[in-house]
């Protein structure tokens, strides 16, 4: 169910982002799925669609959402500025698990896209800064990437019923945000040979894994804080101070450039 926002011929560029926004979010306990629960006032799919344009170049947006939402988001993609700024936006229905969700949105790709960034719709404080990071040592190694920050707390393996069996050395250890960037081919490749590799494996929490089970290698750049997962309330209730942090440091900035310009 590809429904590109515009007919017509489009001047792409080799960018491709798929965002992925198809999730019902049970955890978070909204009365509506979670890409369209709203951080600062604004929706999750339209911080992401709002970063996505901010990015230099242009290229292909690939939005993936539920299928009776489809008409509410193209509305959304009407009214932001993805396509004023070089960006071709396509809407498509997700699948039952996230890594369908993710090859629905490959393919809806177009033929001159060479690299993808796949980005969770439920980090919607991302920014286009991380964005640009990730393509960029995509493009200067031509192996998948994913942004990772050092983990903090001090971790333990516990049991089923809450005993501690050890603590877990966090030296090598990171946690993995999006978007996550690969090469189209290797990306396209992976999720294409899951199906194949799903009976000995778990399914993958995120496209990063995919690529590693098909024997692929994965790279980290720094990644940020802004990043933060929305998963529970405690997390609406973090990137809502992190919002609201944001904005006052803007309005600051803002208001320190009129003062001199007067």
């Amino acid at each position: 169910m590809t429904q590109p926002t515009a007919t017509g011929p489009h001047p792409l560029a080799r960018l491709g982002v798929i965002v992925v926004a198809a999730g019902r979010g049970e955890r978070l306990g909204a009365s509506v799925p979670k890409a369209f629960t709203s951080i600062g006032g604004r929706s999750l799919l339209e911080h992401a669609l709002c970063t996505v344009a901010s990015l230099p170049g242009g290229g292909q947006l690939v939005l993936v959402v539920p299928q009776d939402r489809a008409a509410e988001v193209l509305e959304l993609v009407a009214a932001s500025p993805a396509e004023a700024h070089g960006w071709h936006v396509a809407v498509v229905a997700g699948g039952r698990e996230r890594h369908e969700s993710v090859r629905f949105g490959i393919e809806a790709l177009v033929p001159s896209i060479d690299t993808v960034l796949v980005h969770d719709a439920a980090r919607p404080l991302t920014s286009g800064a991380l964005f640009a990071r990730v393509a960029a040592e995509v493009h200067r190694t031509g192996e998948a990437v994913v942004p990772g920050s050092p983990v903090a707390d001090t971790l333990k393996r516990v049991t089923a019923d809450g005993i501690v069996q050890e603590t877990v050395s966090r030296a090598d250890l990171v946690a993995v945000q999006t978007p996550q960037g690969f090469p189209r081919e290797l990306l396209e490749a992976a999720h294409a040979g899951l199906g194949a590799r799903g009976s000995a494996h778990a399914l993958p929490t995120d496209d990063a894994e995919v690529v590693q089970l098909a024997g692929g290698h994965v790279r980290v750049v720094p990644g940020e804080l802004r990043a933060h997962k929305l998963t529970t309330a405690a997390d609406a209730a973090l990137l809502e101070a992190l919002w609201q942090a944001s904005v006052g440091r803007a309005d600051s900035t803002g208001a320190a450039r009129d003062g001199e310009d007067r």
